[in-house]
């Protein structure tokens, strides 16, 4: 038998004597905690070192609906008000925030803990990748696996971020290496908890129900009758779990799927916001990877060849996102994580094979290391080109002045109402999950509605250069193109303006002071 065909059918480089398995699993342990401790560090990076906002979602649809339910207050986005969205990732993210209180509350303190928190779900399919890898391959094919997702660009990118897209790729990786590890799982509690961690995925993004049933399917084909009882099981009481929150919160249960599949099904008001053709996600990724595509692509299919289950859900993903025609980079998170892990599989079946060519019988672990050395070396040079070019680097500064911005005018003392000068800028500065001061907020889109407002706040935040007529305010500093200035004096009561709304829904929308900002009973100088 040749060596490429003994790695391509998945045996590892070496053997290991029974007398070493003990430092081997320790090595593997000291291996796999340094590969988590670098993932969670370098996804740390775009939120805490050097913060930025992917999509504006990530604060509006997760981590302020939840800091309104743990400090009062909060703007409340058009989804929310119609009872559109579950409360299964705000309600999770609220309880981490009342966790925080406990040491101290505010964005210094809440903001790195969530960063952390999913940073280390985050590593979820880097663990799952590096296990695969280590039952097949050993221990070099399995470091040089699972540094592909640790350092890929688009996972460190949207990893730690607060997104249902990004928190449920992460989970369906967990889920598919507990139904899957590297042998045929018979526990029922095991098929169980896949089931479970399926179902929370489809809650949390239910455009991925079709990659899961085919997934499911394939997984459970081998002994349907053995195996898919427990998957559905798990699954339906993660549905439970849904439609209950559902019932509690929204009135009925699975109120949040019906009235998305409504809103965006059938009144289509994502079209509003932009369409893009079926090539969308495909011409992105090129963009993302350019020269380094064809490497990437190879990758992929050697490990296709070992985790079928994974290509097929990365196909059926990829199919029914470009399907659809609102399209948006971070929709297709979840196939672009399955296409890193397939990588990290291929890398190591590369490793694997190098060192069963190359080592002959006695030096198989001096090859593997040797190859494993090589192939981590052209994917973290692959990973930094792709970082700082491409259609990632642009990313990496968005919102980034802003949020600059809204930290220093959180400082402010004499601050007793908060405008945000420009065309919808109100999403643009991190909500109150980055102001929290329960003070009332504007957002004036042009002159004449800063004119009509301006007696409301005394701070202003604006991107340069300043509006001709500026009410009295002064510049105080600027981040980047992103300005603070202020005036002397107080605030004048003003209504709050209306959050913005799809032009089809508009008459749906209540009165703005139904959904406050600020509860009356919150502002500076009312009683509580």
């Amino acid at each position: 038998m040749t060596a490429a065909r003994r790695a391509l059918e998945g045996i590892a480089a070496e053997s290991t004597p029974a007398a070493g398995r003990a430092s081997e699993r320790l090595a593997a342990t000291a291996l796999l905690a340094g590969l988590v401790v670098l993932a969670v560090g370098l996804r740390l990076q775009p939120l805490i070192l050097y913060p930025s906002t992917a999509w504006a979602d990530e604060v509006f649809q997760a981590v302020e609906p939840a800091h309104r339910l743990v400090y009062g207050y909060g703007l409340v986005p058009w989804e929310f008000q119609l009872g559109m969205r579950s409360w299964l990732l705000p309600g999770t993210i609220a309880g981490l925030l009342e966790a925080t209180r406990l040491w101290g509350a505010g964005p210094q303190t809440y903001l790195p803990f969530l960063a952390v928190s999913f940073g280390l779900l985050a590593c979820g399919p880097v663990i799952c990748t590096f296990l695969w890898c280590r039952g097949r391959f050993g221990l070099a094919a399995a470091l040089a696996g699972g540094l592909v997702p640790a350092i890929a660009p688009e996972m460190i990118y949207f990893g730690a971020r607060t997104l249902s897209e990004v928190v449920a790729a992460h989970m369906l990786m967990i889920a598919c290496y507990v139904i899957e590890p590297d042998r045929i799982v018979a526990s029922r509690r095991r098929l169980f908890a896949a089931g479970l961690l399926l179902g929370l995925v489809c809650l949390l993004r239910l455009q991925l129900a079709p990659a899961v049933a085919v997934m499911a399917l394939w997984w459970g084909w081998q002994d349907p009758r053995a195996r898919l009882p427990a998957v559905i099981a798990g699954g339906a009481a993660a549905l439970m779990i849904g439609g209950g929150l559902d019932w509690m919160t929204l009135g009925y249960p699975f109120a949040s799927v019906w009235r998305n599949i409504v809103f965006n099904g059938y009144i289509a008001v994502g079209s509003d916001i932009s369409i893009s053709g079926w090539s969308f996600y495909m011409l992105g990724e090129l963009g993302v990877w350019g020269a380094a595509g064809p490497f990437l692509l190879l990758l992929i299919g050697l490990g296709a060849r070992q985790r079928p289950a994974l290509f097929l859900g990365l196909l059926t993903m990829v199919a029914v996102h470009s399907a659809i025609p609102h399209k948006e980079w971070r929709f297709i998170y979840p196939a672009v994580v399955m296409a890193m892990v397939l990588a990290g599989i291929g890398t190591a079946l590369a490793v694997a094979w190098a060192a069963q060519r190359f080592g002959g019988e006695n030096q198989q672990s001096r090859a593997a290391a040797g190859a494993a050395a090589l192939l981590m070396a052209a994917w973290c040079g692959t990973a930094w080109a792709v970082w700082h070019g491409g259609a990632l680097a642009p990313m990496l500064q968005r919102d980034h002045d802003n949020l600059q911005a809204m930290s220093f005018a959180r400082s402010l003392p004499e601050m007793c109402g908060l405008g945000i000068y420009g065309w919808q800028a109100w999403d643009r500065f991190g909500g109150y999950t980055h102001l929290h001061r329960p003070v009332p907020m504007f957002w004036p889109k042009d002159e004449p509605a800063l004119s009509e407002s301006a007696a409301g706040f005394n701070t202003v935040l604006y991107r340069s250069p300043a509006p001709p007529g500026f009410y009295g305010y002064k510049p105080l500093q600027c981040f980047g193109e992103a300005c603070v200035a202020t005036r002397p004096g107080a605030c004048e009561a003003r209504p709050e303006p209306m959050i913005w709304y799809p032009p089809e829904l508009e008459p749906l929308a209540p009165p703005p002071a139904t959904f406050a900002g600020v509860p009356a009973a919150l502002r500076p100088g009312t009683a509580r």
